[in-house]
């Protein structure tokens, strides 16, 4: 029995052996299987992320869609312009590149080279800048500087239809009017650049740039007649001046169709500099809530916004009415004092000695307020729409 003892050991660690084995080759075939499943079933997936590590995206603004008023007239356009931006992994001259972005931009120093030295995989430094200037900052050649081509808004009229176009803002987005009403439609999709990078995020010039182009917005058209909307807009000034008025709308519309033809505001403001109050306007020691709450009342459309009384082009429908209902006839007089009395008060007629007798039709050239009673009781009994000039 003692001879067999160094048999039993041996027999007890070639079966530990044979196990450790077994379970070393199940391991390896579960990771065999992983690396096949990761290498063949996965790969498009995993090359996918391993091409998103290594690239840097860079946005290209879309051209946005015009806005053409029924003549052909272009009304809001694009202008094109640079966006300025630093990568901080591919600067080699830092202190070169914050003296030529402050010289070409005209920025402070402080505020360049927060960003330039900010870690981050791209940095802007200024949008909306002109073409010439960002030509310019080509022309040194700074690595780790990238200067993109985009888009600005224009508006070859400056404030004519100010308050009905409307604006964009710095990120080319709409404001106000129609470029934020129709906002969908004249944005179009944005592009991007992108370029491979190293593990240290520096650019890998051999591999070259990939762009995913742009697609601009559509144009938009509209029924707004810039002739009829300049003429408009002189009638309202003159208007404004000769009664001292803090305001004059103006609404021009097709009775045919109902389009408007023109929408006058003034005073209007500047869509190209949208952001500068009036000089009638003292904005120094403004607070910034006080200064958006005046820039809103300078933006504001006052046809579409304001309510007022509706005046004497509303006769026609009073007019309209009382001749269909049979409460008037174009031969019946009328006597007017220069007032009225509705209820407890008094309306004046605009011409203070009155119009004195006068019949229907002199009443609706006159704009006249009428005061028959009689009539309009009558009117009133009968169920239908009095003729009362009360405009």
């Amino acid at each position: 029995m003692i001879d067999d003892v160094p048999y039993l050991h041996k027999t007890y660690h070639r079966s530990k052996t044979v196990v450790v084995m077994f379970l070393c080759l199940a391991v390896f075939a579960v990771l065999m299987g992983r690396l096949v499943y990761l290498m063949v079933f996965q790969s498009e997936y995993y090359t996918m992320k391993a091409k998103e590590l290594h690239e840097r995206e860079r946005s290209i603004k879309a051209a946005r869609g015009r806005i053409i008023d029924a003549n052909g007239k272009i009304l809001a356009d694009n202008r094109t312009v640079c966006t300025i931006s630093v990568i901080h992994s591919q600067i080699t001259d830092k202190e070169k590149v914050i003296t030529v972005l402050c010289k070409e931009l005209g920025l402070s120093e402080e505020y360049v080279r927060k960003r330039v030295e900010k870690y981050s995989s791209i940095e802007k430094i200024k949008s909306n800048v002109d073409k010439s200037i960002g030509d310019a900052i080509r022309t040194y050649d700074l690595d780790g500087v990238k200067v993109d081509e985009d888009y600005k808004r224009y508006y070859p009229y400056d404030s004519l239809g100010s308050k009905v176009l409307g604006f964009t803002g710095g990120d080319n987005q709409g404001i106000i009017g129609l470029e934020v009403i129709y906002e969908e439609y004249l944005q179009g999709e944005a592009g991007t650049i992108l370029t491979v990078t190293d593990a240290k995020g520096v650019e890998v010039a051999e591999a070259g740039e990939e762009r995913v182009e742009p697609v601009g917005g559509q144009d938009l058209y509209i029924s707004l007649d810039m002739n009829i909307q300049s003429y408009a807009t002189q009638l309202a000034m003159q208007t404004m001046e000769t009664k001292e008025a803090d305001s004059v709308s103006i609404l021009v519309m097709n009775p045919q169709n109902g389009e408007i033809l023109a929408m006058a505001n003034v005073p209007e403001f500047n869509l190209n500099d949208p952001y500068t109050l009036p000089d009638t306007v003292n904005s120094e020691g403004l607070s910034e809530e006080k200064k958006q709450e005046l820039l809103n009342g300078m933006w504001r459309n006052g046809c579409i916004n304001d309510t007022y009384e509706p005046g004497s082009t509303f006769k026609i429908i009073t007019a309209a009415a009382g001749l269909e209902s049979g409460a008037v006839k174009p031969t019946d007089t009328f006597s007017c004092p220069g007032y009225i009395m509705v209820e407890d008060r008094k309306i004046r007629c605009h011409k203070v000695g009155g119009h004195g007798a006068e019949d229907f039709v002199q009443g609706t050239m006159n704009s006249c307020k009428q005061e028959d009673a009689k009539k309009r009781v009558r009117s009133i009994q009968e169920g239908t729409i009095l003729l009362n000039f009360l405009m």
